[in-house]
Parts: C-alpha cells; sequence; structure tokens
C-alpha cells in the first residue's frame, strides 16, 4: 500500500485563482523483471468532489522541470496529476547516455500501477483516468496503449480511458515490421525539426494501427522536449541516437512557444473528449 511522505507544499499559480497542493508519495509497482516502489509527485486542485486524473511520464533525463509543469498546468485545469519517477526506485539517474538502461516497455507496468494506486483515491475518479508520456516516456505510454501482434506477454489490460504520447520512440525499440491494436483512445504530438525522434517514424507507424482512433500532429520548427519551458534550445552532443549512423550521438532539444502553446490545447481538448473533463 501507498506510504504518502510527510510534505506538502502549497502552490500559487501566477495569475490563476487556483491554488494547489503537492505532495510527494510512493507508489509501489510490479513488472515482469521487478517488485519495486516508485516515488512521484501528487498534484491535487484545489475545491471538493472527486476528479479526473492523469498520470505524466517523463523522459531518459527523470523526472524534471518540464514534468512538473505538466503537473502544474493540468491540476490548474482541475485535474488531479500524478507525475511518476521510474528511476529513483531502481537506482537509475538517466538514460539518456546509454550509461544506464530502463526499457520503455517495462514502463508501461509503471504506468500501470500509477492508474491503480490513482483509482484507490476517494479524490479521484477511477473511470476517468489518462496517461501522457514524453520521449522514453511517451515511448513507455505507447507500449501501455498497444497490443502487439503475436506477442505471448503483452502489457496489462488498460485501466486508463485515454493516452498522449509526446515525442515518443515511434520505432518502438526496432519494432517496424509489427502491426498495433490501439486499446483506448490516443494522441501522438512531435516536433517536425525532432532529429531524436523523428516524426516520420511516427508517420511510418499510423498505417500499422488499429482499434481505437490514433492521430498524429507534428509541429514545424519544433525539435525534440518542445513543450519544455525552461529549456533552451541547444545541441546535446552526450545523448545516444539511434537515428545517427552508429547509434550515436547528439540530438537537437528547446523550447517551441508556438508547439507548447497548441500542446496544451490539445491535451485540454484530447482530455475533455475521452475523459468528460475534470
Amino acid at each position: 500500500m501507498m506510504r504518502a511522505l510527510l510534505v506538502a507544499l502549497a502552490i500559487a499559480l501566477p495569475g490563476t485563482g487556483w491554488a494547489q497542493s503537492m505532495t510527494q508519495i510512493e507508489v509501489p509497482a510490479r513488472t515482469p523483471k521487478a517488485t519495486l516502489t516508485l516515488g512521484a509527485e501528487l498534484y491535487r486542485p484545489a475545491g471538493e468532489g472527486p476528479r479526473a486524473a492523469v498520470v505524466v511520464m517523463h523522459g531518459c533525463g527523470g523526472l524534471a522541470t518540464t514534468h512538473r509543469t505538466w503537473g502544474k498546468v493540468l491540476s490548474e485545469k482541475g485535474y488531479v496529476v500524478l507525475v511518476l519517477d521510474s528511476f529513483g526506485g531502481r537506482n537509475v539517474k538517466e538514460v539518456c547516455t546509454g550509461k544506464q538502461n530502463v526499457e520503455a516497455r517495462e514502463r508501461a507496468w509503471d504506468a500501470d500501477a500509477a492508474v491503480q494506486w490513482l483509482g484507490t483515491q476517494p479524490f479521484v475518479k477511477a473511470d476517468r483516468i489518462a496517461i501522457q508520456g514524453h520521449s522514453h516516456g511517451g515511448a513507455a505510454v505507447l507500449f501501455a496503449a498497444f497490443l502487439e501482434e503475436g506477442d505471448r506477454t503483452p502489457t496489462p489490460p488498460p485501466r486508463f480511458k485515454a493516452v498522449t504520447a509526446f515525442y515518443p520512440d515511434c520505432t518502438l525499440r526496432g519494432r517496424t515490421a509489427k502491426k498495433f491494436t490501439v486499446r483506448v483512445p490516443l494522441q501522438i504530438l512531435v516536433g517536425e525539426a525532432d532529429d531524436w525522434t523523428p516524426a516520420d517514424k511516427c508517420h511510418d507507424l499510423m498505417p500499422r494501427l488499429s482499434g481505437a482512433p490514433a492521430s498524429l500532429t507534428t509541429y514545424p520548427g519544433a525539435y525534440h522536449s518542445f513543450d519544455g519551458v525552461s529549456i533552451k534550445p541547444r545541441y546535446r552532443e552526450d545523448v545516444r541516437n539511434r537515428n545517427k549512423p552508429g547509434g550515436c550521438c547528439g540530438a537537437w532539444i528547446g523550447f517551441n512557444e508556438p508547439a507548447y502553446r497548441d500542446s496544451v490545447a490539445r491535451v485540454e481538448a484530447f482530455l475533455l473528449t475521452h475523459l468528460g473533463g475534470p
């Protein structure tokens, strides 16, 4: 059972009448490889009553400002948000450089554990939970949403109602010949200038999907991490990149305000459609 830590912070959002609370918590998880405890940040909007919820899955660098920003943005809009840390409980700092590794597919079980935990909370509407992943976490939520053709060990049946994947690896670790059944509505958002998880790989993926509705939105001129409001555009020479010759190295990352603003609007509309709003 989850043990709540005695840390609670009040967060005032500039320019709004909303207040939020953020609590650091722990979520028990079981994957095909391990039983572990994952840290998380729980963002709750002001007000009474159970609400719809969103699980946010971080990228290869671990839980960072980008994901906390989404916790604040979505809770400002009235959703309970659980920003999950998949790495701390595994004693992993990052997997961007290839020095450590956590499989994106294994994190599908992390998402399932987070959804299960949220579903037991009296302040959450258990039948109205979505998941949202970024980069490595974007691939994780794709694995969580998909039923892979010929897969003998499928990821858990979805307890969530909708999935948003920001700039995921749409090759799904080389599964380019596979077809997938989409088990819940899905939207993918990626920059057209992304040279780390290229948009063309996501275009290639779409015809291989069947089942629930799936959409792809691409943003001209946007790099990887286009929603990272604190990330100035720059070239990271240290990151592994399977789209480079030999799988190494380097990729452009950085904030793109038009893409970010549009993505916020699309996520809000998507949640309204599939969760019915907060």
